[in-house]
């Protein structure tokens, strides 16, 4: 009898180590035993590491006022080149992020919501831009017929100018491969993964209490100043409301339950 219980104990004993053991295995792959909002956010392991995704939405109170949302547009009107051109003018593209990036932080007194998302799985950077694009392209006046002269009455309570939303997406080539288009030998040029890799390690940094924090967003904002140009394989900047005569008001920001993803987040509280 007791070399039958032995027997059993062992046979336990070896059926929990295996479970541990799978366990083990799928938390160091960063799978379903991560639910922290991290894990949500994209910052898993570097399996597929191709591509990175960076999205920014800000919502900025503009007091009655058209001025920042023109300063904008017009700044968009001269952005150098389509979307993802690699022979585009990489100093011009510099600049533009500059320029947008300072018009945003001077305006950091009057950031109101806030959200961000970032991945680092290339499939997922890569679906998650198209997802943010077309969505955004798909819910936003994006030519001259579109724009109208009126407000929606079926859908918005007001066309009052209290708030602009802006919206930064874009899609880092983090490949382990020297950039195609730099002077000098192919074996001596910088890869793209070290020059998007300072970009990575400070969202890395960035603590799970500090996600939602106004500083966060400016850092993002400072930081993609300082990216290099070469590594921006997409890029998207989308303003709403796009026109000159038209406004969201805060009825309409926080009755309507398609921007709760942003209104959950309060940059005046953080």
């Amino acid at each position: 009898m007791s070399n039958l219980a032995y027997l059993i104990l062992m046979i336990l004993f070896a059926a929990v180590m295996a479970g541990g053991y799978a366990l083990i295995r799928i938390s160091k792959k960063g799978l379903v035993l991560d639910q922290s909002r991290r894990s949500f956010l994209g910052f898993g392991g570097e399996e597929n590491g191709h591509a990175i995704f960076i999205g920014m939405q800000i919502a900025i109170q503009v007091f009655g006022s058209d001025e920042l949302r023109s300063k904008l547009a017009d700044l968009i009107a001269v952005a150098p080149g389509p979307d993802g051109e690699r022979n585009e003018d990489v100093a011009s593209k510099r600049r533009f992020l500059k320029s947008l990036a300072a018009i945003m932080l001077d305006n950091q007194y009057a950031w109101e919501y806030g959200f961000w998302d970032f991945r680092r799985n290339g499939d997922e950077a890569i679906a998650q831009f198209s997802e943010w694009t077309n969505e955004l392209e798909g819910s936003m006046a994006t030519s001259p017929e579109e724009l109208g002269t009126e407000v929606d009455s079926l859908h918005r309570f007001s066309d009052q100018k209290e708030f602009l939303i802006v919206t930064l997406l874009l899609l880092i080539d983090n490949r382990d491969e020297p950039v195609s288009d730099d002077i000098g030998d192919y074996e001596f040029r910088p890869t793209y993964f070290q020059l998007a890799k300072p970009f990575l390690n400070l969202v890395e940094q960035i603590r799970d209490e500090d996600l939602w924090r106004s500083e966060t967003f400016a850092e993002l904002l400072s930081g993609i100043t300082t990216l290099d140009p070469r590594v921006i394989e997409r890029d998207g900047v989308f303003i709403y409301p796009g026109a000159a005569q038209d406004g969201i008001s805060s009825l309409d920001l926080l009755s309507d339950k398609e921007w709760k993803y942003l209104t959950d987040h309060s940059l005046r509280l953080s």
